[in-house]
């Protein structure tokens, strides 16, 4: 079962509404028996503190009587540069959601896939991911395009 952040922001959008972040990403998805959850990453396009971001990881995760832990998939914006920052924050054990940075890859969804692949490869190997990029034409033309820093929304 996937839940997802879909209209989230507006519980905890505001100072007023009475719900945080945590309770309406990560708490209430995983008592209700989500396998995965989908959760903005502060840097992708979704407006979220970092201290937000990281007590949503650990609430999906931390022991909770007999509730089985949720896997995260930080999600909103990410791109294949982000992937190191991204395995670095939540650890190995996640889903890395991204549209975007798959179907918007220069060269087609198929690159995009594959550039996300090599940047996942790279960093589970333990290397750089901008030389990786300097190899693999599709991870190159990703990185070339978006960067590694936080997404920037057209206006």
């Amino acid at each position: 079962i996937l839940g997802h952040m879909d209209f989230g922001g507006t519980f905890f959008g505001g100072v007023n509404t009475g719900m945080t972040s945590m309770l309406t990403f990560a708490k209430l998805p995983r008592i209700c028996g989500a396998d995965t959850v989908v959760i903005p990453a502060p840097y992708g396009k979704a407006e979220i503190l970092d201290e937000r971001y990281e007590q949503n990881l650990k609430a999906l995760r931390f022991p909770l009587q007999h509730i089985k832990p949720t896997l995260p998939m930080p999600s909103g914006g990410i791109t294949p540069g982000m992937v190191e920052k991204c395995i670095k924050e939540a650890g190995k054990d996640i889903l890395i959601g991204s549209g975007g940075g798959i179907h918007s890859h220069p060269d087609g969804p198929t690159a995009g896939a594959r550039a996300f692949r090599q940047a996942i490869d790279a960093v589970l190997q333990g290397k750089n991911v901008k030389q990786v990029a300097k190899e693999q034409k599709e991870l190159g033309v990703a990185l070339g395009e978006w960067g590694s820093g936080k997404t920037k929304l057209i206006e």
